[in-house]
This record gives C-alpha cells, structure tokens and sequence, in this order.
C-alpha cells in the first residue's frame, strides 16, 4: 500500500490526497505538523518537505510527478485528457497552478497564519489578494462554455482546489467578481474527494 507523508493545509499535499481519492487508490498517511522536521521525511527527501510517496521501494518527492506517476500506475480511472493537446492544456494549468497561482496567494496566507489577528499586515494582505484577483481574472478566462477546465475531472481541477480552498479559509474566496470561478469552486466542492480531504478551518487568534 502506498505511504503519504503529508501536512493538512499544505496545498501540494492536499492535491495529492484529492488525486488519491479521485482515483480510488488505498493509502496510508503519516501527517507532519506546521515545522515538524519529521525523521522519515529527511532521510526520504532531499528537500526534506512534504508530500513524500512511498510505493514499494519507490518515493517520489515532488507533487506535479506524485501525479504522474498515479496517472501511469491506475487505470481504473483517469485524470489527463485522451487528446495530446488536452492533456497538454490540463499540464500547462497544473503547473500555472503551483507556479503562479499559489504565490499570488501565499503571502496573505502566511501572514494570517503565522501572526495573531491584531498584528496582521494590512499592506502585505493587500498587496497579495490583489495578485490573487488578478489570477483570477486569468483563470476565468480559461474556463470552458460549462465553466469546466478539462471535460473531465483532471490534474488542473487537483492542483486549483487546494488554492482556492485555503483562500476561502483565510477569508480570500472567490465571489460574483468572478462567476464563472465561483460556480466551478461551489460544484468542484461538493465532490467527495474534497469533502474527505479538507483540512480544519484555521481559528485566527
């Protein structure tokens, strides 16, 4: 069976347990806590960071190839596209995803995670949910006639759920600026996957 080395509200880990579940996979999890540096994961890793895999003999340490490699090894169901050039278009919006979608987004996270409420950084908050508005406006742009990504369920929809997730918990969601987006976010939610892999909603001191 395989082994995830995962922390909850980390939203590359969060997509590997939503790939998981899209695909029915059995799986054992280990979580790390916020700053644990975790014994198991340093010797496993060289980024010594989560997700960690573990299949057999084989461990795979970064997301985007977790992916892939679930992608190979399980055909029951799948997450790319039949077509090259769909496939092509749902890789391109996984990396998008994780390259700049998340770092739009990171620093209002950060700074209301690490801080209490009353010393948040208004400016740091609002520098960052302006970048996130802005991907937003890229990413509706994106969406098909069914306010879909891919045809399917796919990696873009895995890698997308975990950023607008967390930003809807830190008080950043999509809303009717972008309706497209926010009809996308209210369907994709009510799936399964994301129900069983949710992290706890931060509580702000």
């Amino acid at each position: 069976m395989i082994t995830l080395y995962h922390r909850a509200d980390c939203p590359f880990c969060w997509k590997v347990r939503i790939a998981l579940h899209e695909l029915d996979v059995p799986y054992k999890e280990i979580e790390i806590k916020l700053g644990e540096k975790h014994p198991d994961v340093l010797a496993l890793s060289p980024k010594g960071t989560v997700p960690v895999m573990v299949d057999g003999n084989l461990v795979i340490w970064e997301s985007s190839i977790i992916l892939e490699y679930l992608e190979d090894d399980h055909h029951a169901k799948r997450l790319l596209p039949n077509k090259a050039g769909e496939r092509a278009l749902v890789r391109s919006l996984h990396y998008y995803s994780d390259a700049i979608v998340g770092p739009a987004i990171r620093d209002l996270i950060f700074e209301k995670r690490s801080k209490p409420k009353k010393s948040w950084g208004a400016a740091v908050i609002a520098d960052s949910d302006k970048r996130w508005r802005r991907r937003l406006t890229e990413l509706e742009a994106k969406l098909n006639e069914d306010d879909r990504f891919a045809a399917a369920f796919s990696f873009a929809d895995c890698a997308l759920l975990p950023r607008f997730g967390l930003a809807d918990h830190y008080g950043a969601g999509v809303d009717k600026r972008h309706p497209g987006l926010l009809a996308w976010y209210q369907t994709m939610r009510r799936r399964p996957s994301f129900r069983a892999t949710e992290p706890p909603r931060p509580e702000f001191r």
